[in-house]
């Protein structure tokens, strides 16, 4: 009988590594050209002029995948995906293939087959429900519903305003599934905390939300506009405005979304768990700015690690495209490929420095315990990436001004494995 409990073990962790660990960003919609450039990337006619939007579709991609097999094997039996603003968008081909209903659909399948293949893990139930306000795009989307539903999947199309349809919507999530909510709205209104307040109180609940931060940084400078901000950010001070005001631009953009992250946490708490809370910067196709932040909840810390990674991944993808647009721009030759270029110039989301004067406040001269949890909260403090962390512990170690205790100098891209909860201190 032991026997048996051991190799169950096994097979599960096994498992979950397998997953967590396999390459979720797979871009489907990109393909070698046959250019002269080596690697040289091509975006299929779908997403033209909506590079955003692969990035996006991507992000969603990247975690939900990861997600489902994770609640599949923790022995969860339901599982619901909610669609606040389904479409289908931007997307006239009959595969639908650049819309979030197509890529959802694909991957809860996916899973679903995963989990059902497996000796261990069965009999999970799979849901997903698809809102939309607008007449003609539901009618789209129920007949593609209507035909392309995977079997064992249970497909809802609801017709009308998200907000005014939640009891509806709760309802069909049940009290006992894990649901997962995608809020992709046009507009920044649409995700105010007034609006997702009921959604965010409902418990065993993930979200992804999409902040317009492009159109709300312009109403804040707006003082009759005031009362829709005060929806988003809460109550801000007139210090709090200029405070804002003063900021540049990267810095301005962080508070706000971060103001933001806060105010939904609240919602969230009256279940009496932790609320956390992370977000991927969606870069503008032309400039260099952000045009909206995706604004990940979760009341679990690897939901975090998890999402984080995503993220990390989903940013390097943005900075090829966005290098690519510039190669294909140029009459000059690049003997380096986009994919070479961006390897070679890893940017992160704060200085080197600051990351490293981060880690030298938290540490200690005795060892401190390093472990995902942790990860998670120093990610949401921060709200920067992963290997942000590595790379600024690692030249610190090689400046002997760090150590960790567990790990090996022979780690040179990952020189603290958090899931492993190593040790680490500072020697000055």
């Amino acid at each position: 009988m032991l026997a048996d409990i051991k190799e169950i073990r096994q097979r599960r962790n096994a498992y979950r590594i397998t997953i967590c660990l396999a390459k979720v960003i797979r871009v489907q919609y990109i393909t070698l050209s046959n250019s002269p450039r080596l690697n040289c990337m091509e975006i299929s006619d779908t997403y033209q002029g909506r590079e955003h939007s692969l990035i996006k579709h991507e992000l969603l991609r990247g975690y939900l995948e990861v997600l489902l097999a994770i609640v599949g094997i923790s022995g969860v039996k339901e599982f619901t995906y909610v669609d606040c603003f389904a479409g289908p968008w931007g997307d006239e081909s009959e595969s639908l293939s650049g819309t979030s209903i197509a890529i959802s659909l694909e991957i809860l399948s996916k899973v679903k087959k995963m989990l059902s293949d497996s000796r261990h893990v069965r009999d999970t139930k799979f849901r997903a429900i698809y809102v939309e306000e607008n007449i003609k795009s539901h009618a789209k989307l129920a007949e593609y519903l209507k035909k392309h539903s995977p079997e064992g999947i249970e497909c809802i199309a609801i017709h009308g305003d998200y907000a005014k349809k939640q009891d509806e919507i709760l309802h069909l999530c049940g009290e006992k599934s894990f649901s997962f909510f995608f809020i992709d709205p046009k507009g920044w209104l649409d995700v105010g905390i007034p609006k997702l307040s009921k959604l965010l109180s409902r418990p065993r609940s993930e979200f992804l939300i999409t902040f317009m931060y492009d159109f709300l940084n312009r109403a804040i400078g707006m003082s009759n506009f005031r009362p829709q901000v005060s929806q988003m950010l809460g109550n801000l001070s007139e210090q709090d405005y200029l405070e804002m005001e003063s900021l540049p631009a990267p810095e301005r953009a962080n508070w706000v979304v971060r103001k933001y992250r806060e105010q939904l946490k609240t919602p969230m708490s009256i279940n009496g768990g932790r609320p956390r809370s992370y977000h991927a910067d969606i870069l503008h196709k032309d400039k260099d700015r952000v045009h909206y932040h995706m604004v990940y909840l979760t009341s679990h810390h690897k939901g975090v690690v998890k999402f984080a990674e995503a993220s990390e991944r989903v940013d390097v993808l943005q900075k090829i495209l966005r290098v690519q647009k510039k190669l294909d721009a140029s009459s000059q030759f690049s003997l380096f490929s986009a994919e070479e270029q961006v390897e070679h110039h890893k940017s992160e989301r704060s200085s080197l420095e600051d990351v490293k004067a981060y880690w030298l406040r938290k540490l200690d001269l005795l060892p401190i315990r390093y472990d995902e949890q942790t990860l998670a909260t120093m990610l949401e403090e921060t709200g920067w990436l992963i290997r942000d962390f590595q790379d600024a512990f690692r030249e610190l170690n090689k400046d002997n001004k760090v150590e960790n205790l567990d790990g090996s100098t022979r780690r040179t891209k990952h020189p603290i494995h958090f899931g492993k909860g190593e040790r680490l201190r500072k020697l000055v």
